[in-house]
């Protein structure tokens, strides 16, 4: 059982970027995500957050043309 939801530079910048969060402070982040994601979710979130990241949703060169979650995504609208 998970304490709470690792929250890395990942999981930050895509939350952010998906609108779960308007916070920068990981603690923060991680009490807002921790509200929204299941409990049993919160060990497996981040790991399929950081893969995103990492693939599709980069830092400076998102590929939201590849991205499922784009009509999700107020970020790709910009």
């Amino acid at each position: 059982k998970a304490d709470g939801v690792v929250v890395d530079t990942h999981v930050s910048r895509l939350s952010q970027r998906l609108g779960l969060t308007h916070e920068s402070q990981p603690e923060k982040i991680e009490q807002e995500l921790m509200r929204l994601i299941p409990e049993n979710d919160w060990v497996l979130f981040p790991h399929l957050m950081i893969a995103h990241g990492r693939a599709v949703c980069k830092a400076r060169t998102p590929l939201c043309e590849r991205c499922q979650l784009v009509q999700l995504c107020p970020s790709s609208h910009v």
